[in-house]
């Protein structure tokens, strides 16, 4: 088996010159198209849901997107050039009360920009350029009684893009700009849950994803937030009476993210490295009261500069990546309840500057995993967590914060 730095040296040539091959395989290609979108005014929308009475089932969706385009293909070859640029206010809320229901799901969505891309059996090539500037803000409100089970789903992105490719071989180059400040915000206020009751509110500037199964996949992202913006996500919940309750809050600056399965992946090229530079402010804050909970109870604040994180299964796999974070990372969590019948209580905050992680699972393969990885942070990093009980079965609680983060890692036999 080939290993990452044979691979990697023989496709550097490919990536640096990745617009003329797209450029050229376009005329060559019918399934080939260039798309470009300009946002300048702003974008709203809302949903009030309100059941008076017990509703078997209810839905809440809300989205709000500056530019939306995709190039997709059920199969065959794909090659795609995508450039968006938003400069206003994408705001979406949403709001769901009343009295009772057997499951609820509410989900608020906010993006400046979204772009994506994907086949199967086939070739994919995607170049896409994002930039954001404005206000992106996403903000759920909960105020239903009671519910068997709720979900509730908060997300505010100033870029994202993503690309998906199974049984071919794809190339995707990646680059965001961010100079707007994201907000994402749940807020909950309910008696009580059945079985259970998850709460996830997820604020980033800049989010690039790729994944594959059965497919050769190279990859690069170049991202950059600009100093004076900021990213936060709040998650506030309070239960009466609380059954296996979780509340996320997920907040970052840079995020790109490849996940693949049997086939070659990498993140980045050597000398054509996965570039992060987060200059922006991120806070992640989650809050969580419950009078009573049984079961688990979960509060988590995650926040982080910029993260890089790349998979693979079954075959080699390599992460080239600098990674420079300048911004004020700060993750807050707070905890308070009670379980009068024993439960767990669970609280963590964390905070980083850089964060990057490459995996691969070489169950019944002899994969590897390379690369390299380069890492400053020259911003401060704040993890603060807290937990109050009175009465409970047990009570864990946990505050890191890490200026840089990195791992290469492989496991299985």
């Amino acid at each position: 088996m080939t290993r990452p730095g044979l691979k990697l040296a023989s496709l550097t040539a490919l990536t640096l010159a990745l617009s003329a091959n797209i450029a050229q395989a376009q005329e060559q290609n019918p399934n080939s198209g260039t798309i470009d979108q300009v946002q300048l005014g702003d974008v709203w929308s809302n949903i009030d849901v309100y059941v008076p009475e017990h509703t078997p089932d209810v839905v809440a969706t809300s989205t709000a997107s500056g530019n939306l385009a995709a190039a997709v293909r059920n199969a065959g070859d794909v090659d795609s050039d995508i450039t968006q640029q938003f400069d206003a206010d994408s705001v979406a809320t949403s709001s769901l009360g009343g009295y009772s229901a057997g499951t609820a799901i509410q989900t608020t969505t906010a993006y400046g920009n979204a772009a994506s891309s994907g086949t199967s059996y086939g070739y994919n090539s995607y170049y896409a350029q994002q930039s954001a500037s404005g206000n992106v803000t996403a903000y759920s409100r909960t105020d239903l009684e009671q519910a068997n089970q709720i979900a509730s789903a908060t997300t505010a992105m100033a870029n994202v893009s993503s690309t998906e490719n199974n049984f071919g071989e794809s190339i995707s180059d990646q680059t965001q700009y961010s100079s707007a400040n994201v907000y994402a915000e749940t807020d909950a206020d309910m008696c009580c849950d059945g079985t259970s009751a998850t709460f996830a509110t997820t604020a980033g500037a800049n989010a690039t994803s790729a994944t594959g199964y059965t497919n050769t996949s190279y990859n690069r992202a170049l991202q950059k937030t600009e100093a004076g913006s900021s990213v936060t996500g709040v998650t506030d919940v309070y239960m009466g009476y609380g059954t296996n309750v979780t509340a996320a809050t997920n907040s970052f600056g840079n995020s790109a993210t490849v996940h693949n399965e049997w086939g070659y992946a990498a993140l980045g090229l050597s000398g054509a490295e996965t570039q992060q530079e987060n200059n922006a402010d991120v806070d992640a804050q989650t809050y969580v009261t419950l009078d009573h909970w049984d079961g688990y109870a979960n509060a988590s604040a995650y926040g982080v500069g910029n993260s890089a994180l790349l998979s693979n299964v079954g075959s080699d796999t390599a992460m080239y990546a600098d990674q420079n974070n300048t911004g004020t990372v700060t993750s807050q969590a707070s905890f308070t309840g009670e379980s009068w019948t024993g439960g767990a209580g669970i609280m963590s905050s964390t905070a980083i500057g850089n964060a990057a992680t490459a995996t691969v699972c070489n169950y019944c393969s002899d994969a590897a995993v390379g690369g390299r990885i380069n890492q400053t942070n020259s911003g401060s990093v704040y993890a603060q967590g807290s937990t109050s009980t009175t009465y409970g079965g047990s009570v864990y609680g946990s505050a890191s914060a890490v200026g840089n983060s990195a791992t290469i890692q492989s496991f299985g036999d």
